[in-house]
């Protein structure tokens, strides 16, 4: 009989299930090595891809804060000329109106009586002047409040004084101005109403 040694057979066996074994295990390897980089790389796609997103947000909000500063300014700029051409409105407004104080104080003097001070101040004029009787200062009075320009008149003092034979009445008097779109007297204008 012959005899054969099984024992290379074996040990041949063995090592080529070893060798399988290490193959399989090293394709898992691979494999799982393979997924692990692909997922990564994958994540990092998606973070750069939202870091781009951001970046354009970020971008896009700095351009948008940008032009709400622009508007702002634009805003505050409008704002400023608004407020100056309401005072260049209300200079233009004002602007006859020493003249035309002038020219009304001049209608609404009756002959007997003479202004020897007038004085501009908030909201109206104080006058002085010398009359030669009450009645006279009572005109005067009567003439102010008539008009388109005053309101008010307050008598404050009157005081009688000699001069050169007469009596005269010293008086200061106080009289408001109307404002120019608010007519004097409740009245609607020069025509009336």
């Amino acid at each position: 009989m012959i005899r054969i040694n099984l024992l290379p057979y074996r040990e041949f066996r063995r090592r080529a299930q070893i060798k399988r074994d290490g193959i399989g295990a090293a394709v898992f390897l691979v494999i799982v090595g393979g997924l692990l980089a692909a997922g990564y790389f994958h994540l990092q796609g998606v973070e750069q891809r939202h870091q781009a997103r951001v970046d354009y947000m970020q971008t896009a909000l700095n351009q948008i804060k940008d032009k709400l500063a622009e508007v702002n300014n634009i805003k505050e700029r409008r704002a400023e000329l608004t407020r100056k051409l309401e005072k260049i409105k209300e200079l233009q407004r004002g602007r006859g109106l020493p003249v035309n104080i002038l020219q009304t104080l001049g209608q609404a003097v009756p002959e007997d009586v003479s202004l020897t001070s007038m004085q501009q101040n908030k909201g109206g004029l104080q006058l002085e002047g010398d009359a030669r009787s009450n009645n006279a200062i009572s005109s005067f009075m009567r003439r102010l409040e008539a008009s388109d320009l005053f309101r008010d008149p307050d008598l404050q003092v009157i005081q009688n004084k000699r001069g050169g034979g007469e009596e005269i009445k010293t008086f200061k008097m106080a009289v408001s101005l109307a404002k120019p779109d608010e007519p004097a007297n409740g009245k609607q204008g020069k025509g009336g109403g």
